[in-house]
């Protein structure tokens, strides 16, 4: 049992390991999946949908409830007429026309009973309505659905472009990685032959057939890369921290990276002849979009003067008593109405117009941009379609270099075994092979950054 125990957790361990190791694809994945700023951005997406279904809500009907409960705690009156009330002979064919009446008339009003003060109303009102509003016509809420899909649009653009972002940053961070591991693991095998060459000087010194400083410089030249070999270590290490944080990983995980740089990936699909297609790039549609959206404001205002519609309705019901128990007690008296109601605005004092001209700039400013970013774009694409050449260029000749290096140093090393050369002749070729191997793996990275920089200028790093 404790066999298949220790079995099970080997298998898990090498399970996780495996899956520790990327390539530069995987590592984009990862990247898109967990990095914070994509995360962040795709919520404006949202955030947009959300503001869209704001705009279409408004073309639906508006239902709202209110209700009041009120105590005037002093009845308002209102001044009359004195006389409204005195009906004169009006009534002289009633009782009230009688022979104590006639005998003794009320005496006419004089100056100061010119007015009187009635009283309407009684102390506690109670109150429930029920609104319903539907828009009919309203200029600005038909030009706000008609923006809704270029918002949207402008919203994935604007998450489209951080991926782009965020995939070359990763792919730089990942390719710098590989190149401090490729330059450690050269270091390791110069150190490795310095060590066998100083170890084999010291032998020969000790059989009286070297000198003492043969031996002191191999030591020296060793130690130099022992010395380079640990700051090409912390190199890798602060390397793989920016890739981890590109990436959106915890920089405690553990990263193995799978892919090589070489000159076929360099030379294969080179896109030195590729055409410039402003509209790959996304930053162009960007452009676009925002002229699509400012033509919409300037519409939106351009017929702002048009009236705006709606139709309304209310039910409810309404009851005034004096006693607040009565609330429940006394009847409720029913009201409704329908209506519509339209507002056309006249004079705004220019603002309107001053808004269109607002509106007519912003467009010409965003065809300037976009001149202004076709040019950038050309002189992106032809700058990065030279650095491309000159780094392959210096690819080929460090690769011949390397060749030649490799070529002295294996001639510097069969004339000192034969007694005929010396180890300071073997130092200095193996010092031009270091040199040269190291010069080539730089213009490799060199070579593959400015790949990446060209896909990105022509708008196609996908």
């Amino acid at each position: 049992m404790k066999t298949k125990l220790i079995l099970l957790l080997c298998f898990f361990g090498l399970s996780a390991q495996a899956q520790s190791v990327y390539s530069v694809q995987e590592c984009i994945d990862y990247a898109l999946k967990n990095q914070a700023s994509i995360a962040k951005i795709k919520l404006d997406e949202e955030i947009q949908k959300e503001v869209n279904k704001e705009v279409t809500a408004m073309t639906r009907p508006q239902v709202s409830a209110s209700g009041s409960l009120q105590y005037l705690f002093i009845v308002p009156k209102q001044r009359s007429d004195a006389g409204a009330f005195n009906f004169g002979d009006a009534f002289k064919y009633f009782a009230l026309d009688s022979a104590k009446l006639a005998a003794d008339p009320p005496p006419p009003p004089t100056e100061d009973d010119e007015y009187t003060a009635l009283q309407f109303g009684l102390p506690l009102s109670v109150g429930a309505t029920l609104q319903v509003q539907q828009i009919i016509f309203d200029p600005s809420v038909v030009i706000g659905l008609e923006a809704r899909e270029s918002l949207n649009k402008l919203a994935k653009l604007n998450t489209k472009r951080s991926e782009e972002e965020l995939k070359i940053n990763v792919s730089k961070a990942y390719y710098n990685c590989v190149i401090a591991q490729t330059r450690s693991d050269l270091l390791d095998e110069n150190i490795s032959l310095i060590s066998k060459m100083q170890s084999m000087t010291q032998k020969l010194y000790d059989a009286g057939f070297a000198e003492k400083i043969d031996v002191l410089r191999l030591t020296v030249q060793r130690n130099n890369l022992r010395t380079e070999k640990t700051k090409i270590n912390n190199l890798i290490e602060v390397s793989y921290y920016l890739l981890k944080f590109q990436m959106g990983m915890p920089l405690t995980n553990k990263v193995s990276l799978s892919d090589k740089l070489t000159d076929d990936a360099i030379k294969g699909d080179l896109l030195l002849a590729n055409a410039t297609d402003y509209d790959q790039r996304t930053e162009m549609q960007l452009l676009k979009t925002g002229v699509e959206l400012n033509k919409l404001d300037f519409k939106r205002y351009d017929k702002s003067w048009l009236p705006s519609v709606a139709g309304f309705g209310s039910f409810g019901y309404n009851s005034q008593m004096k006693r607040l128990k009565e609330i429940v007690t006394l009847p409720y008296f029913p009201t409704g109405a329908l209506g519509l109601s339209v507002n056309m605005p006249i004079y705004g004092g220019g603002q309107r117009k001053a808004k269109m001209k607002q509106a007519e700039l912003k467009i010409k400013q965003n065809e300037f941009d976009i001149t202004n970013f076709r040019q950038a774009m050309d002189f992106e694409v032809s700058n990065a379609r030279t650095a491309l050449r000159n780094s392959i260029l210096s690819l080929d000749n460090q690769k011949a270099n390397i060749k030649l290096a490799e070529k002295v140093y294996t001639i510097a090393r069969a004339k000192y075994k034969e007694g005929l050369g010396s180890n300071i002749e073997i130092i200095q070729a193996q010092t031009s092979l270091k040199e040269a191997q190291t010069n080539y793996f730089n213009s490799l990275y060199d070579a593959m950054i400015a790949k990446i920089d060209l896909r990105k200028a022509l708008g196609i790093y996908k």
